[in-house]
């Protein structure tokens, strides 16, 4: 098996190929780099761009199908938002009648 190097920041979630951050649970979407400094030189880059951003470097094995064996992190905020807010119970509390 080959390695890879993929950056996680302090919430768990990984920088995506799209340089976004991702939760990890579809690993085809993580940005990966067979080189370490790449991966430091992006990481240099989010952490210019956000100062409260604390990113690692991981190095990881990848599995069969070329995708890098991670554990999925937590959801991001903005989906956990949106869960909420599609249960019956918010919809009764923003329904014009309550």
């Amino acid at each position: 098996m080959s390695q890879v190097f993929v950056i996680q920041n302090q919430h768990g979630h990984f920088f995506g190929k799209q340089k976004d951050w991702v939760d990890g649970r579809d690993r085809r979407l993580l940005y990966r780099t067979p080189h370490r400094d790449e991966a430091v030189n992006h990481v240099f880059e989010q952490s210019s761009k956000d100062i409260e951003l604390r990113a690692s470097v991981l190095e990881c094995e990848l599995d069969d199908n070329a995708q890098p064996q991670v554990e999925a992190g937590p959801p991001l905020l903005k989906e956990a938002e949106d869960s909420v807010a599609d249960t019956p119970e918010s919809r009764e509390e923003n329904s014009p009648g309550a």
